[in-house]
C-alpha cells in the first residue's frame, strides 16, 4: 500500500485557494500510485476566526469535488469545518465511492479554548482496518487502544501541532505505533497562522515504532509504501494485545 503526507501550509480562512492547492497534492500523488492521501487537521480554512461562517455539511461542495477526484483510484482523508446541528473538526474518508466515512473530534483542545468554536464528537473513526484520530486525540492512549481494539491496523492522525511542542507531536506517534503495534500516519501542516509557527514533521511509522519516513519545516508530499502484513507479523511474535489484562 503506497501512502502519501500532504504536509501542507494552509491559507487561513481561504477554501478556494486551500482546496485547489489540495487538488494539486492529489494529483501528484496519483502520479506516484498512492493509495492514500492524507492531509492535515482543517485543511482547507484553517483555525479562522470566522471558522463557524466557512462550515459546510458533508455532502456539500468541498465533499463533492474530492469524490470526483477520488475516481482517480485513491482515497483522501483530512479534516474540515463540518456543519450540522452545531460546527464539528471533521476528519474525512473519501474515495471513489463518495464519503466512506467521517470522525468528528472527541478531544477539543481547552487550552485554545476550541470548544468556543466546535462541539465534541462522541463516537470513534473507525472504517475497516483504519482509524482516525484528530491532532489533541494523540494525547489520549485510551482512544488508540480503543481503536486497536475494534480492529485498527493503521492509525491516520491529522494535525496542527505547533512548533513549541513539536518533540511531543514526534514522541506520540512513535508511542501510539508502539502502544498498539499498528502503523501510525501523522500529517501535520507547516506555515504559520499569525499567532503559532507549524513544523510540519509528519511522519509514517511502523508497528515496531520505526519512522520509514518524516518530513522536514517546509511544504511537501512524502511518500512511502507499507505492508499490512508486517502488523499480523509483529503482533504474533511479540503478543502485547493478547496480553492485556481486566483489572485497570
Amino acid at each position: 500500500m503506497i501512502i502519501s503526507i500532504a504536509q501542507m501550509d494552509i491559507i487561513l480562512g481561504n477554501k478556494e485557494k486551500n482546496l485547489q492547492k489540495g487538488i494539486d497534492f492529489i494529483e501528484e500523488a496519483v502520479k506516484r500510485k498512492s493509495d492514500i492521501i492524507v492531509f492535515p487537521e482543517l485543511w482547507t480554512t484553517g483555525y479562522a476566526k470566522n471558522v463557524k461562517e466557512l462550515a459546510e455539511p458533508l455532502d456539500g461542495k468541498t465533499i463533492e469535488e474530492l469524490t470526483d477526484i477520488a475516481k482517480k483510484d485513491i482515497k483522501i482523508f483530512g479534516s474540515i469545518v463540518e456543519k450540522a446541528e452545531s460546527c464539528y473538526n471533521t476528519m474525512h474518508y473519501i474515495s471513489s465511492k463518495g464519503l466512506e466515512a467521517s470522525y468528528r473530534k472527541i478531544h477539543l483542545f481547552s487550552l485554545m479554548n476550541e470548544e468556543r468554536f466546535f462541539a465534541a464528537g462522541n463516537k470513534i473513526g473507525l472504517k475497516e482496518n483504519i482509524g482516525m484520530m484528530i491532532c489533541y486525540d494523540l494525547r489520549f492512549p485510551e482512544l488508540s487502544r480503543k481503536l486497536t481494539m475494534n480492529g485498527a491496523e493503521i492509525l491516520i492522525v491529522c494535525a496542527e501541532w505547533p512548533y513549541p511542542r513539536i518533540e511531543h507531536w514526534r514522541t506520540l506517534l512513535k508511542a501510539r505505533a508502539i502502544d498498539n503495534l499498528v502503523y501510525v500516519i501523522g500529517c501535520n501542516r507547516v506555515g504559520n497562522d499569525g499567532k503559532l509557527e507549524y513544523f510540519g514533521h509528519s511522519s509514517v511509522i511502523d508497528p515496531w515504532g520505526i519512522r520509514i519516513i518524516e518530513g522536514g519545516k517546509d511544504e511537501a508530499l512524502l511518500t512511502c509504501e507499507i505492508d499490512l502484513s508486517l502488523v499480523r507479523e509483529v503482533r504474533k511474535k511479540f503478543p502485547v494485545l493478547k496480553d492485556i489484562k481486566e483489572v485497570y
